[in-house]
């Protein structure tokens, strides 16, 4: 039997470790922190004694890999997936407008959708439709070297529709602005929302907490297949002899006993590890030293615990606001502002006058009255920067050693950093050593 040591217990290890061990292969979890999720996980209020996950992650039906893992965990009653899509939109002066598809054949009714969205002028509605026909035609070649915002003035996308349609849109897929984001990365995503059928475009949301739909059943069964997980352990170096990992050091442990090594860590703690040749030399592999390049975009998080809950829907996008979604939980809300970095050095208090004032200016009867208890959370490098830049790099990272396979929401070529990409990769690094054994 086959052994793995998986670095990193982030959703991209996690999905590997579950998937080997699924095909029984001898499994080893390491993870630097206490917790295993990486940034998907749950906390606990003690003054209002429930959990909360520490962001809350839009999932859409286009998710396929991440609902086939919630399957395969028997998760699946912790989600609800829209029957159509529906997305409440409220602006500055509290009025509301719906992004909404009927049940007529699609994708007639993603069509019409846009035609009934009246917060833009039904010319500027004419001409979302225009470029989403665009999307089906346009080829790699003519995006790659376009920021969203370049690629759409070009096509004749105005200041409005880009205000109030596609910036919310694009911060809220790609975590940075339309004037950094990556044209191609964006049509990918669109392309996948939009063109692949009638339930890609659903929103998927969350009944329970990130750790009870992904972590804590994929932790239970690597117990029960008795797979071995460390947490609070460190991986400090790697021996290389011949183009092969032979050993592989930790703050706590040394490891010689495996086959194969998957690091399913971010680039900024890969470029942390140290290579060692079989003269002891320390060496710095191209993967290692281009890991190093990337940019990255914070995420802010504040949860809200209400005495009132005043809000009727269950999520709101928020346009030309610092907040841009709303999730409602009850008396619970959560509230997120993706590419944060006007607000993330800012003191909490200064966080919550400004959470307060768009609250009270979207929604007039709410008032700071109404808050029993707040948690702000900062992700400082939430994401890396999917810009032109990074998707080039990306293509240039792979592992240079026979038995070290690389995994990370960062290495799912031409897309953004998302669930589905971390899911995507863990599971690709699989299907990478089962490709491996059958050449051998």
């Amino acid at each position: 039997m086959k052994s793995v040591i998986i670095v990193g217990g982030g959703l991209a290890g996690l999905t590997s470790a579950f998937y080997l061990s699924q095909k029984k292969y001898n499994v080893t979890l390491i993870e630097s922190s206490p917790k295993l999720g990486g940034r998907t996980y749950s906390l606990y209020n003690k003054t209002e004694n429930n959990f909360y996950d520490n962001g809350h992650h839009l999932l859409m039906g286009c998710y396929r890999e991440t609902l086939q893992l919630i399957n395969q965990v028997k998760t699946f009653d912790k989600i609800e997936i829209q029957e159509n899509l529906e997305v409440n939109f409220v602006d500055e002066n509290s009025f509301a407008y719906k992004l909404k598809s009927i049940k007529i054949i699609y994708p007639l009714n993603l069509l019409l959708a846009i035609l009934n969205f009246k917060a833009i002028t039904f010319k500027e509605r004419l001409r979302i439709i225009d470029f989403m026909f665009d999307i089906a035609c346009c080829f790699k070649e003519d995006l790659e070297n376009l920021t969203v915002l370049e690629w759409l003035l070009l096509k004749n996308q105005s200041d409005e529709t880009i205000n109030k349609f596609w910036e919310i849109l694009v911060v809220s897929i790609m975590n940075t602005t339309p004037e950094r984001a990556s044209a191609l990365i964006f049509s990918n995503v669109l392309k996948e929302i939009f063109l692949t059928g009638k339930n890609s475009s659903k929103f998927i949301l969350t009944k329970s907490g990130l750790s009870e739909i992904f972590v804590n059943p994929i932790e239970n069964f690597l117990s029960k297949s008795q797979n071995k997980i460390f947490t609070n352990e460190r991986l400090e170096k790697l021996m290389i002899e011949n183009n092969i990992v032979k050993k592989i050091l930790t703050n706590k442990n040394s490891y010689e006993k495996f086959d194969y090594v998957i690091l399913a860590i971010p680039p900024y703690s890969y470029s942390r590890i140290k290579f060692y040749d079989e003269k002891q030399n320390e060496f710095y592999p191209l993967s290692q030293v281009l890991s190093k390049e990337f940019k990255y975009s914070p995420i802010l998080n504040i949860h809200i615990w209400l005495n009132e809950n005043i809000f009727d829907k269950k999520f709101y996008g928020l346009l030309n606001s610092e907040i841009d979604w709303i999730f409602n939980n009850e008396k619970h809300i959560s509230i997120t502002k993706s590419n944060a970095e006007s607000l993330i050095h800012m003191d909490n208090n200064s966080i919550m006058d400004l959470i307060y004032s768009d609250l009270k200016n979207y929604f007039p009867n709410f008032s700071k009255e109404k808050v029993n208890d707040f948690k702000i959370i900062k992700e400082k490098r939430a994401t890396f920067i999917p810009n032109i830049a990074s998707n080039k790099l990306r293509k240039e990272i792979k592992s240079e050693f026979e038995n070290l396979i690389l995994a990370g929401d960062w290495l799912t070529l031409e897309f953004p950093a998302t669930i589905e990409g971390a899911i995507m990769s863990g599971k690709n690094a699989v299907q990478i050593i089962d490709n491996k054994l059958a050449s051998n």
